[in-house]
């Protein structure tokens, strides 16, 4: 019964969202609001996926998961998560600034917060010209040093900028000081987990008009003052019968890679976990031993573990990237 699932996303407005959803993707989204995030795949209780295609359409991924654990999840991803999806993944639309912000490894998101810590990938979809990003800290800043920045009210001097451009790749690991900056579209892989702890929100008001909430002392709890601010590059490059194959994410959590397609992938998958496909330029077919799917920029698809085979194909050039727990 199991098949490639596309999903229903579920939009979020944020104070600092945009509309690219719609003006580049092609999306209908909620009249007048500025859309955040988009969660596309996603088994969370602030959001649960609802399958939008094929026999099981109108299932959340959650009840499919109780259903069929082997059959989605995989028992490599069973043996190290139980029955828990350990992923998530979103577009993020920043039209303003994101707060400054860090997430909490797992040993202390557990402890203090009932789900798992967070770290992340970003892959740049858009950046307007000189967009940039915040990702970790100066060299040699302290925690004394960061905490007087905030005192000051000037945390973002003491924080790493970085220009961005589409196509490249950030990972943000737990405990990395980060923000978006505007003008800047991503895709993210994530685990499944929906904590931030906010140091800085540039002094602005939420959605409700009132303040948003600050977590500076969890924040400062968490964050890893050692980091060493490295930035994901891809590691590995082959082709593959006209194919590139680049491998931009290797982490403790997920692996990454990107297809840059003109033609024909076939893609032999280990049957022990799931993977997500991702179509980040172009569109192509996506299809399996029963069936086939049309993915066009912006889509997205769950292949669960039980398929061990599937064929990307495009008439012209596409990019695809598929994910899989590490």
């Amino acid at each position: 019964m199991l098949y490639p699932l596309r999903f229903t996303p579920v939009y979020f407005e944020k104070v600092w969202g945009d509309r690219r959803l719609e003006t580049i993707m092609g999306r209908t989204l909620p009249p007048g609001q500025p859309i955040g995030e988009s969660w596309e795949i996603a088994d969370h209780p602030h959001g649960r996926s609802v399958i939008a295609n094929g026999s099981l359409r109108g299932t959340t991924l959650h009840e499919l998961i109780r259903c069929e654990p082997d059959g989605i999840l995989g028992a490599h991803v069973r043996a190290r998560f139980d029955d828990v999806f350990p992923l998530l993944l979103k577009y993020i639309d920043a039209d303003d600034k994101l707060s400054v912000q860090v997430h909490p490894d797992d040993a202390y998101a557990l402890a203090h917060e009932g789900e798992p810590g967070k770290t992340e990938a970003w892959f740049v979809l858009h950046a307007d010209p000189g967009a940039e990003i915040i990702a970790g800290l100066c060299d040699g800043v302290t925690r004394e040093a960061y905490g007087n920045s905030l005192t000051a009210g000037d945390p973002a001097a003491l924080l790493r900028h970085l220009p961005v451009r589409a196509g490249d790749t950030i990972l943000i690991p737990a405990g990395r000081i980060h923000a978006l900056l505007p003008g800047v579209l991503v895709l993210e892989i994530q685990q499944n987990s929906d904590t931030t702890y906010r140091l800085y929100d540039w002094e602005r008001v939420g959605l409700d008009g009132k303040p948003r909430e600050l977590h500076i002392e969890k924040a400062l709890a968490v964050t890893n003052w050692s980091d060493d601010h490295a930035r994901a590059e891809s590691t590995q490059t082959e082709r593959l019968d006209g194919t590139c194959k680049s491998r931009l994410v290797t982490c403790e959590y997920f692996i990454v890679d990107k297809y840059d397609l003109a033609g024909r992938q076939v893609m032999h998958l280990p049957g022990d976990r799931f993977h997500f496909v991702n179509c980040v330029a172009g569109a192509g077919t996506l299809s399996w031993s029963s069936g086939a799917e049309t993915l066009r920029f912006g889509d997205s698809a769950l292949i669960p573990a039980v398929i061990t085979e599937i064929v990307i194909e495009t008439d012209g050039e596409a990019s695809f990237l598929v994910s899989r727990v590490s």
